[in-house]
Protein backbone atom coordinates (compact mmCIF):
# COMPACT_ATOMS: atom_id res chain seq x y z
CA UNK A 1 0.00 0.00 0.00
CA UNK A 2 1.78 3.45 -1.19
CA UNK A 3 1.97 6.27 1.12
CA UNK A 4 -0.58 9.31 1.12
CA UNK A 5 0.77 12.05 -0.40
CA UNK A 6 -0.32 15.57 -0.01
CA UNK A 7 -2.65 15.28 -3.02
CA UNK A 8 -4.43 12.31 -1.95
CA UNK A 9 -6.36 14.31 0.93
CA UNK A 10 -8.70 17.59 0.20
CA UNK A 11 -7.35 20.80 1.65
CA UNK A 12 -10.50 21.26 3.28
CA UNK A 13 -10.45 18.08 5.05
CA UNK A 14 -6.89 19.18 6.26
CA UNK A 15 -7.96 22.63 7.23
CA UNK A 16 -11.59 20.85 9.08
CA UNK A 17 -9.76 18.23 11.03
CA UNK A 18 -6.93 21.16 11.87
CA UNK A 19 -9.52 23.48 13.57
CA UNK A 20 -11.27 20.36 15.69
CA UNK A 21 -8.05 19.41 16.64
CA UNK A 22 -6.78 22.39 17.50
CA UNK A 23 -10.30 23.26 19.27
CA UNK A 24 -9.52 19.91 21.63
CA UNK A 25 -6.27 20.96 22.68
CA UNK A 26 -7.08 24.21 23.16
CA UNK A 27 -9.58 23.09 25.94
CA UNK A 28 -6.33 21.22 27.70
CA UNK A 29 -4.81 25.02 27.52
CA UNK A 30 -7.08 26.26 29.83
CA UNK A 31 -6.39 23.68 32.33
CA UNK A 32 -2.39 24.18 31.76
CA UNK A 33 -2.81 28.31 32.28
CA UNK A 34 -5.08 27.36 35.67
CA UNK A 35 -2.92 25.00 36.91
CA UNK A 36 0.13 25.21 36.60
CA UNK A 37 1.14 28.48 37.93
CA UNK A 38 -1.12 27.14 41.18
CA UNK A 39 1.24 24.15 41.35
CA UNK A 40 -1.82 21.20 40.62
CA UNK A 41 -1.70 18.59 38.23
CA UNK A 42 -3.36 18.63 35.09
CA UNK A 43 -4.26 15.02 35.40
CA UNK A 44 -6.93 15.27 38.69
CA UNK A 45 -9.44 16.04 39.52
CA UNK A 46 -12.30 14.54 37.43
CA UNK A 47 -14.64 16.66 35.65
CA UNK A 48 -17.09 18.47 37.37
CA UNK A 49 -19.34 22.18 37.92
CA UNK A 50 -16.79 24.07 39.67
CA UNK A 51 -20.36 26.17 40.70
CA UNK A 52 -22.80 23.10 42.22
CA UNK A 53 -20.20 20.51 41.83
CA UNK A 54 -22.36 18.50 39.12
CA UNK A 55 -20.34 15.61 37.17
CA UNK A 56 -19.97 17.16 34.24
CA UNK A 57 -20.56 14.38 30.91
CA UNK A 58 -18.17 14.34 28.17
CA UNK A 59 -20.93 15.23 25.71
CA UNK A 60 -21.46 18.47 27.37
CA UNK A 61 -17.52 18.98 27.29
CA UNK A 62 -17.15 19.82 22.96
CA UNK A 63 -15.37 22.79 22.89
CA UNK A 64 -16.61 25.95 21.73
CA UNK A 65 -20.52 24.17 20.67
CA UNK A 66 -20.96 23.54 24.24
CA UNK A 67 -20.55 27.43 25.21
CA UNK A 68 -22.92 28.12 22.12
CA UNK A 69 -25.44 26.09 22.85
CA UNK A 70 -25.10 26.70 26.62
CA UNK A 71 -25.10 30.54 26.33
CA UNK A 72 -22.03 30.89 27.96
CA UNK A 73 -23.72 29.15 31.28
CA UNK A 74 -23.24 26.08 32.84
CA UNK A 75 -26.43 23.55 31.81
CA UNK A 76 -26.57 22.40 35.67
CA UNK A 77 -27.31 25.42 37.28
CA UNK A 78 -26.12 28.91 35.08
CA UNK A 79 -23.15 29.86 36.14
CA UNK A 80 -21.77 32.37 33.72
CA UNK A 81 -19.05 31.64 31.81
CA UNK A 82 -16.06 33.48 30.93
CA UNK A 83 -15.35 34.26 27.14
CA UNK A 84 -11.73 33.59 27.78
CA UNK A 85 -12.33 29.77 27.87
CA UNK A 86 -13.98 29.99 24.42
CA UNK A 87 -11.55 32.35 22.99
CA UNK A 88 -8.52 30.25 23.72
CA UNK A 89 -10.45 26.88 22.32
CA UNK A 90 -11.03 29.31 18.96
CA UNK A 91 -7.01 30.22 19.01
CA UNK A 92 -6.26 26.57 19.07
CA UNK A 93 -8.44 26.07 16.07
CA UNK A 94 -7.14 28.94 14.65
CA UNK A 95 -3.34 28.05 14.80
CA UNK A 96 -3.32 24.66 14.33
CA UNK A 97 -4.73 25.11 10.69
CA UNK A 98 -2.33 27.93 10.09
CA UNK A 99 0.51 25.85 10.86
CA UNK A 100 -1.28 23.02 8.70
CA UNK A 101 -1.49 25.73 5.90
CA UNK A 102 2.37 26.82 6.45
CA UNK A 103 3.64 22.94 6.79
CA UNK A 104 1.48 21.12 4.70
CA UNK A 105 -0.67 22.58 2.30
CA UNK A 106 2.08 25.17 1.40
CA UNK A 107 3.43 22.39 -0.96
CA UNK A 108 0.40 22.32 -2.74
CA UNK A 109 1.29 25.92 -4.41
CA UNK A 110 4.20 24.81 -5.79
CA UNK A 111 4.35 21.70 -8.57
CA UNK A 112 4.37 18.37 -6.44
CA UNK A 113 6.23 16.37 -9.63
CA UNK A 114 9.06 19.12 -8.72
CA UNK A 115 9.23 18.05 -5.55
CA UNK A 116 11.21 14.89 -4.24
CA UNK A 117 8.94 11.56 -3.09
CA UNK A 118 9.44 12.34 0.61
CA UNK A 119 8.49 15.75 0.44
CA UNK A 120 5.51 14.77 -1.03
CA UNK A 121 4.31 12.38 1.96
CA UNK A 122 1.58 13.79 3.99
CA UNK A 123 2.64 11.80 7.10
CA UNK A 124 5.98 13.55 7.41
CA UNK A 125 4.57 17.16 7.12
CA UNK A 126 1.17 16.23 9.45
CA UNK A 127 4.35 15.68 12.15
CA UNK A 128 5.65 18.28 11.29
CA UNK A 129 2.90 20.78 11.39
CA UNK A 130 2.70 18.86 15.18
CA UNK A 131 5.21 19.86 16.54
CA UNK A 132 5.34 23.31 15.62
CA UNK A 133 1.42 23.37 16.96
CA UNK A 134 2.89 22.37 20.73
CA UNK A 135 5.25 25.11 20.26
CA UNK A 136 2.74 27.96 19.72
CA UNK A 137 0.78 26.03 22.33
CA UNK A 138 3.30 26.13 24.75
CA UNK A 139 3.66 30.15 23.76
CA UNK A 140 -0.06 30.55 24.40
CA UNK A 141 -0.18 29.10 27.69
CA UNK A 142 3.15 30.77 28.73
CA UNK A 143 1.57 33.95 27.51
CA UNK A 144 -2.16 33.69 29.66
CA UNK A 145 -0.03 33.13 32.79
CA UNK A 146 2.25 35.75 32.73
CA UNK A 147 -0.79 38.15 31.95
CA UNK A 148 -2.18 37.01 34.86
CA UNK A 149 0.32 36.10 37.52
CA UNK A 150 3.48 37.92 35.92
CA UNK A 151 5.64 34.39 36.25
CA UNK A 152 5.98 32.00 33.09
CA UNK A 153 6.10 28.36 34.43
CA UNK A 154 8.77 26.08 33.74
CA UNK A 155 6.07 23.21 32.86
CA UNK A 156 6.20 24.79 29.14
CA UNK A 157 9.68 26.30 28.55
CA UNK A 158 11.71 23.19 30.08
CA UNK A 159 10.05 20.25 28.59
CA UNK A 160 9.27 22.67 25.19
CA UNK A 161 13.40 23.37 25.10
CA UNK A 162 14.00 19.74 25.07
CA UNK A 163 11.44 18.75 22.50
CA UNK A 164 12.92 21.11 20.45
CA UNK A 165 16.16 20.17 20.55
CA UNK A 166 15.10 16.21 20.56
CA UNK A 167 13.30 16.68 17.43
CA UNK A 168 14.89 18.71 14.84
CA UNK A 169 14.73 15.40 12.60
CA UNK A 170 11.35 15.74 12.43
CA UNK A 171 11.27 18.79 11.31
CA UNK A 172 13.03 19.41 7.78
CA UNK A 173 11.50 22.72 6.77
CA UNK A 174 12.89 24.08 9.87
CA UNK A 175 16.05 24.76 11.39
CA UNK A 176 19.61 22.36 11.77
CA UNK A 177 20.95 21.20 15.23
CA UNK A 178 23.56 23.58 15.34
CA UNK A 179 20.91 26.66 14.72
CA UNK A 180 18.62 25.17 17.78
CA UNK A 181 21.48 24.47 19.95
CA UNK A 182 22.93 28.41 19.14
CA UNK A 183 19.48 29.50 19.07
CA UNK A 184 18.30 28.30 22.67
CA UNK A 185 21.60 28.65 24.59
CA UNK A 186 21.77 32.44 22.96
CA UNK A 187 17.95 32.56 24.16
CA UNK A 188 18.92 32.40 27.24
CA UNK A 189 22.24 33.53 28.37
CA UNK A 190 21.82 36.78 26.74
CA UNK A 191 18.86 37.47 29.05
CA UNK A 192 20.09 35.69 32.21
CA UNK A 193 23.51 37.41 31.88
CA UNK A 194 22.31 41.24 30.94
CA UNK A 195 18.74 41.96 31.51
CA UNK A 196 18.81 39.74 34.72
CA UNK A 197 22.39 39.51 36.67
CA UNK A 198 23.74 42.57 34.97
CA UNK A 199 20.99 44.76 34.66
CA UNK A 200 20.07 44.38 38.65
CA UNK A 201 24.09 45.13 39.41
CA UNK A 202 24.00 48.16 37.87
CA UNK A 203 19.93 49.43 38.82
CA UNK A 204 18.83 47.39 41.33
CA UNK A 205 16.24 45.63 39.91
CA UNK A 206 15.56 43.26 37.05
CA UNK A 207 14.82 44.40 33.39
CA UNK A 208 13.57 40.88 32.20
CA UNK A 209 12.77 37.41 35.03
CA UNK A 210 13.91 34.64 34.72
CA UNK A 211 11.32 32.92 33.31
CA UNK A 212 11.45 35.34 30.08
CA UNK A 213 15.18 34.31 29.65
CA UNK A 214 13.86 29.86 29.85
CA UNK A 215 10.87 31.14 27.65
CA UNK A 216 13.69 32.04 25.04
CA UNK A 217 15.52 28.95 25.59
CA UNK A 218 11.74 27.56 24.27
CA UNK A 219 11.85 29.43 21.48
CA UNK A 220 15.80 29.54 20.58
CA UNK A 221 15.12 25.13 20.13
CA UNK A 222 12.45 26.02 17.81
CA UNK A 223 13.01 28.81 15.63
CA UNK A 224 16.89 28.88 15.68
CA UNK A 225 19.03 32.20 16.55
CA UNK A 226 17.65 34.55 13.97
CA UNK A 227 14.05 33.74 15.60
CA UNK A 228 15.36 34.60 19.23
CA UNK A 229 17.03 37.78 17.82
CA UNK A 230 13.62 38.61 16.20
CA UNK A 231 10.83 37.77 19.06
CA UNK A 232 13.40 39.98 21.08
CA UNK A 233 13.82 43.04 18.65
CA UNK A 234 10.26 42.41 17.42
CA UNK A 235 8.74 41.96 21.24
CA UNK A 236 10.75 44.73 22.29
CA UNK A 237 8.86 47.08 19.45
CA UNK A 238 5.76 46.14 20.25
CA UNK A 239 5.97 46.09 23.91
CA UNK A 240 7.12 49.69 23.67
CA UNK A 241 4.20 50.87 21.80
CA UNK A 242 1.79 49.04 24.47
CA UNK A 243 3.75 50.81 28.00
CA UNK A 244 3.66 54.21 25.51
CA UNK A 245 -0.28 53.93 24.90
CA UNK A 246 -0.36 52.89 28.97
CA UNK A 247 1.38 55.76 30.08
CA UNK A 248 -0.54 58.36 27.89
CA UNK A 249 -3.89 56.79 29.66
CA UNK A 250 -2.55 55.43 32.76
CA UNK A 251 -3.95 52.59 32.38
CA UNK A 252 -2.15 49.91 34.24
CA UNK A 253 -0.52 46.90 32.39
CA UNK A 254 -0.62 44.53 35.52
CA UNK A 255 -3.38 45.84 37.71
CA UNK A 256 -1.84 45.74 41.60
CA UNK A 257 -4.97 43.79 42.54
CA UNK A 258 -3.71 41.16 40.44
CA UNK A 259 -1.57 39.23 42.68
CA UNK A 260 -3.62 39.82 46.27
CA UNK A 261 -6.66 38.35 44.36
CA UNK A 262 -5.53 35.48 42.55
CA UNK A 263 -6.96 33.65 45.08
CA UNK A 264 -10.24 34.64 44.21
CA UNK A 265 -10.05 34.78 40.49
CA UNK A 266 -13.23 33.63 38.88
CA UNK A 267 -11.35 31.86 35.89
CA UNK A 268 -13.56 31.06 33.29
CA UNK A 269 -17.24 30.63 35.11
CA UNK A 270 -18.02 34.05 37.07
CA UNK A 271 -20.68 33.12 38.75
CA UNK A 272 -23.63 35.99 39.37
CA UNK A 273 -23.36 34.40 42.91
CA UNK A 274 -20.51 34.86 45.39
CA UNK A 275 -19.24 31.06 44.53
CA UNK A 276 -16.31 31.49 42.04
CA UNK A 277 -14.72 29.02 39.79
CA UNK A 278 -13.03 28.19 37.37
CA UNK A 279 -13.83 25.52 34.66
CA UNK A 280 -11.15 24.01 32.25
CA UNK A 281 -10.51 21.21 29.92
CA UNK A 282 -8.68 18.17 30.52
CA UNK A 283 -6.97 15.86 27.77
CA UNK A 284 -10.35 16.89 25.62
CA UNK A 285 -12.75 16.93 28.53
CA UNK A 286 -13.08 19.96 30.65
CA UNK A 287 -12.42 19.51 34.33
CA UNK A 288 -13.85 22.18 36.89
CA UNK A 289 -12.45 23.74 40.00
CA UNK A 290 -14.31 25.10 42.56
CA UNK A 291 -11.67 27.72 44.43
CA UNK A 292 -14.33 29.05 47.16
CA UNK A 293 -13.21 25.87 49.45
CA UNK A 294 -9.40 26.53 49.74
CA UNK A 295 -7.23 28.61 48.31
CA UNK A 296 -4.37 28.14 46.22
CA UNK A 297 -1.08 28.24 46.88
CA UNK A 298 0.34 31.48 45.43
CA UNK A 299 3.46 31.43 43.45
CA UNK A 300 6.93 32.40 44.91
CA UNK A 301 7.35 36.09 44.62
CA UNK A 302 10.74 36.30 44.85
CA UNK A 303 11.07 38.36 41.08
CA UNK A 304 8.27 40.59 42.41
CA UNK A 305 10.92 42.86 43.77
CA UNK A 306 12.69 43.33 40.43
CA UNK A 307 9.49 43.82 37.92
CA UNK A 308 9.71 47.58 36.64
CA UNK A 309 7.05 50.40 38.03
CA UNK A 310 4.80 49.51 34.89
CA UNK A 311 4.41 46.09 36.16
CA UNK A 312 4.72 44.84 32.60
CA UNK A 313 4.98 41.25 31.67
CA UNK A 314 7.51 40.61 28.88
CA UNK A 315 7.04 37.57 27.75
CA UNK A 316 3.20 38.15 25.83
CA UNK A 317 5.36 40.00 23.64
CA UNK A 318 8.25 37.32 23.09
CA UNK A 319 5.71 35.17 22.35
CA UNK A 320 4.12 37.27 19.85
CA UNK A 321 7.52 37.97 18.24
CA UNK A 322 8.36 34.20 17.92
CA UNK A 323 4.86 33.49 16.41
CA UNK A 324 5.51 36.39 13.84
CA UNK A 325 8.90 34.89 13.22
CA UNK A 326 7.31 31.79 12.49
CA UNK A 327 4.96 32.18 10.45
CA UNK A 328 6.41 35.41 8.45
CA UNK A 329 9.92 35.76 9.32
CA UNK A 330 11.97 35.52 6.23
CA UNK A 331 9.18 37.51 4.40
CA UNK A 332 9.41 40.47 7.27
CA UNK A 333 13.82 40.26 7.64
CA UNK A 334 13.59 40.44 3.77
CA UNK A 335 11.59 43.39 3.81
CA UNK A 336 13.74 45.10 6.42
CA UNK A 337 16.50 44.55 4.70
CA UNK A 338 15.04 45.90 1.37
CA UNK A 339 14.81 49.46 3.09
CA UNK A 340 18.26 49.50 3.02
CA UNK A 341 19.57 49.35 -0.54
CA UNK A 342 23.24 47.54 -1.24
CA UNK A 343 25.84 50.00 -2.56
Amino acid sequence: MEALTIADVPAWGLRAFAFVFGALWGSFWNVAIYRWPREMSVVSPPSHCPACGTPIPAWRNLPIVAYLMQGGRAACCGARMSPRYVAVEVLGGVLCVAVVERFVLSALNSELALLAPDERLLMPRLLEALLYFVFLGGLVVATFVDLEWMIIPDEVSLPGAALGLATISLRPHGIDAVDAALGAGLGYLVVQLLFVYAYEAFTGRRGMGEGDAKLLLFIGAFVGWKGVLFALVAGSMQGLVIAILAMATKAELIPEKARDELAHDPGPFASEAETEARCEDEAGEVAALATDDAEPETPEEDEEEGRSPLRMPFGPFLALGAAEFLFFGDALIEAYLGLFPAP
